[in-house]
């Protein structure tokens, strides 16, 4: 196995982050990467998925994760939107796309000690997260309460390691001696069990970091024995889908701001327009 030096959390942990960001037990912590400049998209999701309607039982909470400038530190502009919103995890890292890896693993960390959810949805900011339904999935539904790892899986043929040096997902030999990664959900969206994220994280100490955040959490759970769970409701593309989809679909990929506000009116719709509808209750 590619052991070696894993991930360095005492240097990505912000010892200035406010422990009281989350309420402790909640059901879901949805992990949102984003980008400093990325202020349109995190608006557009707090406009949107990220705005609790009326009575919501089922406890959730979105927090969205940031590194740094290279060479500047946290910026003013990031610290007053901490404070205006109190929803973002800033972590001691150059933000880049080589280092979303250490982004993902700095924020289930934090979120692992600090928050201790029951369930943990990692996302992207171009995405839409269906908080009406996941949360109450999970609580009504879901049958799997440890040992869960569930997204949407690539196929064999989509997991071979790339070796183009000038490629952004570029990774090393030396890294990564295997031709294939394991199986692994796609980093649109994947839910683990708060077990499952403590598994991973342990393993994370000694497994060497890959710049590709989804294969490296794939390469974490097979070394931690977590099976990953295939599932249709992890949708990588976003097409013109129904009302009644929305009873159904858990996170959608590539929608901008004026697509994030119809997600949003079909979901609510698809509370009451689609009653009766017969519900599906498994994964798949």
């Amino acid at each position: 196995m590619h052991r070696g030096k894993g991930i360095p959390f005492d240097l990505l942990l912000n010892s200035k982050q406010d422990p009281k960001l989350c309420q402790k037990g909640q059901v879901l912590m949805i992990l949102v990467t984003s980008a400093p400049w990325h202020l349109e998209q995190r608006n557009s999701i707090r406009n949107t998925w990220a705005k609790k309607q009326g009575k919501d039982f089922n406890s959730w909470q979105v927090l969205f994760l940031i590194g740094h400038h290279a060479g500047a530190g946290t910026s003013p502009e990031i610290l007053k939107e901490q404070q205006t919103f109190g929803d973002i995890l800033v972590g001691n890292y150059v933000d880049c796309y080589r280092n979303l890896t250490l982004k993902v693993m700095h924020g289930m960390k934090w979120v692992a000690e600090n928050c201790e959810p029951q369930f943990v949805l990692k996302t992207d900011d171009d995405c839409f997260v269906n908080t009406c339904h996941l949360p109450r999935f999970l609580v009504k539904f879901n049958n799997i309460k440890s040992g869960l790892y569930a997204g949407s899986l690539f196929p064999q043929a989509k997991r071979r390691v790339i070796r183009d040096p000038f490629s952004k997902w570029y990774v090393s030999w030396e890294d990564f001696e295997e031709e294939r990664y394991p199986p692994y959900a796609s980093g649109i969206g994947y839910v683990l069990s708060l077990d499952a994220v403590l598994k991973i994280l342990k393993v994370a100490e000694h497994v060497r970091p890959i710049p590709v955040e989804d294969a490296y959490m794939g390469i974490l759970a097979k070394e931690a024995g977590i099976p990953v769970r295939s599932s249709a409701r992890f949708m990588k593309h976003n097409i013109n889908w129904r009302v009644c989809n929305y009873r159904y679909l858990m996170v959608i990929h590539h929608l901008d701001a004026s697509e994030l506000k119809v997600a949003q009116q079909n979901m609510v719709k698809a509370k009451t327009a689609c009653s009766g509808t017969a519900e599906i209750t498994t994964w798949k």
